[in-house]
C-alpha cells in the first residue's frame, strides 16, 4: 500500500490570520517604542526649556538692580539741569562764574550705557531655545526682547547724538585751562564756572543743546523705566507659574 507524505512546506503553512497577527504585533511594538521616544524627548526638551525659564528670571533679576542704578543717574542728570532759564540768564548777563555752570558741565560729561544680561536671551533666540517653550512663554519673552532693542536703539542714535553734539559745543564755552588746573590740583571740579564767551549766538545755541539733551535724557529715563517695569512683570509672572525660587 502506498503511503502519501505531505511536505513540510505544506505542513508549516500560515493562514492570513497568523500573518495579520504578526504584523500587528510588529506595529504595536514599533508604534510603541516610538511612543516611548517621543515621551523621552518631550521630558528632556521640557527640562531644558525650563531650564531656559530659570536662566532668563535670574539675568532679568540681575538686570533690574542694574536699572535701578542706571535710573538714578538719570535722575540725578535731570536734577542738575533743572535750572537752565535761571542759569542761562545769570551767565548771559552777568558773566560771572556760577555753580550752575559747573553742574550743567558735570551732566554733559556722558551718560550711563544701559547694560543688561543677555546670555539667555542670545541663546534662545540662536540655539533654538525658543521652539522648547510654551507659546505664551515665548511670545512674552520675544516681546520683551523686541523693547530692548527699541531703547538700546535709542540711547544710540537719539541719546548718544545728543550728548556728542553738547559736548562739542561745550569746547567753546568753558575754559580749558581753569577746568585743568582746578582738577589736576584738587582733583574736582571747581565750586564755581564761568565761560569763556561772551557771544551769544554760541551762548543760546549751547542752551539751546543742553535744553534737548535734557529732554532726551528724560526720554531714556521714561524708556528704562517702563523696560524695568517689563522685567519686573516677566519674572512675576514666571516665579508664579513655574513656582520658582
Amino acid at each position: 500500500m502506498e503511503v502519501h507524505h505531505h511536505s513540510h512546506a505544506e505542513h508549516g503553512k500560515k493562514n492570513w490570520k497568523a500573518y495579520l497577527w504578526e504584523f500587528f504585533m510588529l506595529f504595536m511594538a514599533v508604534t510603541a517604542g516610538f511612543f516611548v521616544e517621543n515621551q523621552r524627548e518631550h521630558i528632556v526638551e521640557h527640562k531644558r526649556g525650563m531650564q531656559y525659564i530659570e536662566s532668563f528670571v535670574e539675568d532679568l533679576k540681575i538686570d533690574t538692580a542694574r536699572f535701578s542704578g542706571t535710573l538714578s543717574y538719570y535722575h540725578k542728570l535731570d536734577s542738575l539741569l533743572s535750572h537752565l532759564y535761571v542759569c542761562y540768564d545769570s551767565t548771559l548777563h552777568n558773566q560771572e562764574p556760577t555753580e550752575c555752570m559747573k553742574n550743567i558741565y558735570f551732566a554733559t560729561q556722558g551718560f550711563p550705557d544701559l547694560i543688561y544680561t543677555d546670555r539667555t536671551l542670545e541663546q534662545l533666540k540662536n540655539a533654538g531655545g525658543l521652539r522648547l517653550l510654551k507659546e505664551e512663554d515665548a511670545n512674552r519673552i520675544i516681546k520683551y526682547d523686541a523693547y530692548m532693542r527699541y531703547v538700546l536703539k535709542a540711547e544710540s542714535t537719539s541719546m548718544q547724538v545728543k550728548a556728542t553734539q553738547v559736548r562739542l559745543t561745550r569746547n567753546s564755552v568753558f575754559a580749558f585751562t581753569e577746568l585743568m588746573d582746578s582738577i589736576h590740583v584738587n582733583g574736582v571740579l571747581p565750586e564755581k564756572m564761568g565761560v569763556i564767551t561772551h557771544d551769544k549766538d554760541l551762548l543760546n545755541k549751547f542752551f539751546n543743546e543742553v535744553m534737548v539733551y535734557r529732554a532726551t535724557s528724560e526720554y531714556m529715563s521714561e524708556l528704562i523705566t517702563k523696560l524695568q517695569k517689563k522685567a519686573t512683570d516677566l519674572i512675576k509672572f514666571y516665579t508664579e507659574k513655574y513656582h520658582l525660587k
